[in-house]
């Protein structure tokens, strides 16, 4: 072993232990469940807000779409931790593969079933190409094949695309891991991954193509998982605490060059050409910042992800991810009747966001509890030969799949 990969693969001082259960990375993952929700319940929450508290909350939920990034930097960080720390397992694939079929696999068709079944009644007409949804490449073949995404009022799936860009992540990155081997290696490729992300978000808008390709695809977003996978090693090696101490420095740092981003290209939207490109990898700077405080042993960030609302909320993402989109089609309709009845059309819209949240989390919990925990028992048939010094919930978690 060469002198670098014994510097990061040596022991240090433990950050936190990773065969410990970390409350903190539920409430991250609550945090960017918490945020898309709002993004999509609470988005013009106000047409023309006029006061300081109006404008606030209305450029929060303009940028909640960042959760999706905090969603892959921890998905990123968790499963490289668990691929790491399995590569001797005589059943590192297998095992791998079925745990993760087992956790995303049900819900997810189950989902499309429903989809196909409300298509069919409301009159949207399927094709054979909309099976791409079952392979997770539903949306690099919309791209070519824009009619794949039904124009129906009734159908919303359009949030699948991140799901679909982990599907692909988990597809190759075992490969990787296990090829690169020690750490060093995965750092370098971790690098190489971020830099190559950037460079394609930038050719695509210097050359003017369909921004959706710097926005949902796996070639283009894979810094963000990517500096999640390069934490879960730095974490595990002498580093650690380094790592530790400098995360408060960049998160402020990163933080402050997004606000920039937002001042000078004037929006929080993600399809700006500043956006697409530089605001992209300084929101992954800030989830990994983020991440890095929670699971750090101290401190105000892993208190605040400790509390039972978020970590609640980050016990039934999956289900929360995937249900609320198409939701809202039904829950809209009692945007005006709250509005009515409290006298004040804003009003009325913040109490909508909450009463929406609720009946989604009840749908979760349904959904959780009946479906989603009695076929994750099965997992047990796949244990890993030897205890495995995981983070996070539930043995093999990701971020949108506790």
């Amino acid at each position: 072993m060469r002198q670098g990969e014994e510097r990061v693969r040596g022991a240090g001082p433990a950050t936190f232990d990773f065969r410990r259960h970390v409350p903190a990375l539920d409430g991250l993952r609550g945090l960017a469940i918490l945020a898309v929700f709002i993004y999509h319940y609470a988005g013009g929450i106000a047409n023309h807000p006029t006061g300081l508290a109006l404008r606030a909350m209305y450029s929060v939920t303009q940028v909640g779409w960042a959760g999706v990034d905090l969603f892959f930097v921890l998905s990123g960080f968790l499963i490289t931790g668990i691929l790491y720390d399995t590569k001797d397992d005589v059943g590192y694939y297998r095992k791998f593969y079925a745990r993760r079929t087992l956790r995303i696999f049900p819900v997810y068709y189950l989902f499309l079933g429903i989809v196909a079944v409300v298509g069919l009644l409301t009159g949207v007409h399927w094709t054979l190409g909309h099976a791409s949804f079952l392979l997770y490449v539903g949306f690099p073949c919309a791209l070519a094949w824009p009619s794949l995404i039904p124009a129906s009022e009734y159908i919303r799936v359009t949030h699948l695309w991140s799901l679909c860009m982990e599907e692909q992540f988990y597809l190759i990155w075992p490969w990787l891991v296990a090829a690169l081997g020690t750490p060093i290696r995965i750092l370098r490729m971790c690098g190489v991954l971020m830099v190559v992300a950037l460079g394609l978000r930038v050719a695509v808008y210097a050359a003017g193509w369909n921004h959706t390709w710097a926005y949902a695809f796996l070639p283009f977003r894979m810094d963000a998982l990517a500096v999640g996978a390069a934490l879960a090693i730095l974490l595990r090696g002498p580093y650690r605490e380094l790592v530790a101490k400098l995360a408060p420095a960049m998160l402020a740092l990163a933080a402050a060059g997004f606000l920039c981003v937002c001042i000078v290209g004037r929006t929080t939207d993600h399809e700006g050409a500043a956006m697409g490109t530089a605001g992209f990898s300084l929101l992954t700077l800030v989830s990994g910042s983020l991440l890095v405080l929670g699971v750090s042993r101290y401190g105000l960030v892993r208190k605040i992800f400790s509390l039972q609302a978020l970590r609640t909320l980050g016990k039934y993402s999956y289900g929360l991810y995937l249900y609320h989109f198409p939701l809202a089609v039904v829950l809209d309709r009692m945007k005006p009747m709250l509005g009515s009845a409290l006298h004040s059309e804003n009003l009325g819209k913040v109490v909508f966001v909450a009463v929406s949240l609720g009946i989604n989390l009840g749908v979760a919990w349904v959904s959780f509890r009946l479906i989603e925990a009695p076929i994750m028992t099965w997992k047990k048939r796949f244990d890993y030969d030897r205890k495995v010094p995981l983070t996070g919930a539930g043995g093999a978690s990701t971020v949108l799949v506790p």
